[in-house]
């Protein structure tokens, strides 16, 4: 199958290190900054005033490309997770899902590996955090201790999730399946 490789395959010389970071589409970056530091992210780099060169928007393929924006960040090292939050300025980010009733949409969902989740949710509910539902109680056939989701201000669903000690993630031999 085209995409799969065995770990000894060459490369002829090169190799992805590790995802660098994502983008976070805002509408208003002021509040979605609020949003993730709440979270717990960390502002490694505020480019909100910087105006982006030309070769931004050729690298994307775009007539134009500027925003403001800030690299954040979670966990240490040169391998933490990192998100590029931008409010798209030229051209303006639009979310086609936007005008669809919430049950309808298919959701953008960013997981967060937490530690105990149950006092995460506590902790940011008093801080004014909206959760979708109260979290999860554990399930031992998925190896799932808990989850709970809240939405970010543009409606990008936040999974905060742990697993039970031993897991990297859910278990699914158990689970039935599809015979498409």
């Amino acid at each position: 199958m085209q995409g799969q490789r065995s770990g000894s395959e060459e490369r002829a010389g090169w190799e992805i290190e590790s995802l660098f970071h994502f983008i976070v589409n805002a509408t208003d970056f002021a509040r979605s900054l609020d949003f993730y530091t709440t979270l717990g992210f960390r502002l490694l780099r505020d480019n909100r005033d910087v105006i982006w060169p030309a070769e931004v928007a050729e690298n994307f393929g775009m007539p134009a490309a500027q925003g403001r924006g800030a690299l954040l960040a979670i966990g240490d090292g040169a391998l933490h997770t990192r998100i590029d939050l931008i409010e798209w300025l030229e051209p303006r980010w639009e979310d086609p899902g936007a005008t669809l009733p919430s049950e309808r949409r298919i959701p953008r969902v960013m997981a967060l590996r937490t530690r105990n989740v149950r006092a995460a949710y506590r902790d940011l509910s008093a801080r004014g955090i909206e959760f979708i539902r109260p979290p999860r109680e554990a399930n031992a056939s998925t190896g799932v201790e808990s989850v709970a989701c809240c939405l970010d201000p543009d409606g990008l669903v936040v999974e905060l999730i742990e697993y039970m000690p031993g897991r990297l993630g859910s278990r699914i031999e158990d689970l039935p399946r599809r015979s498409d």
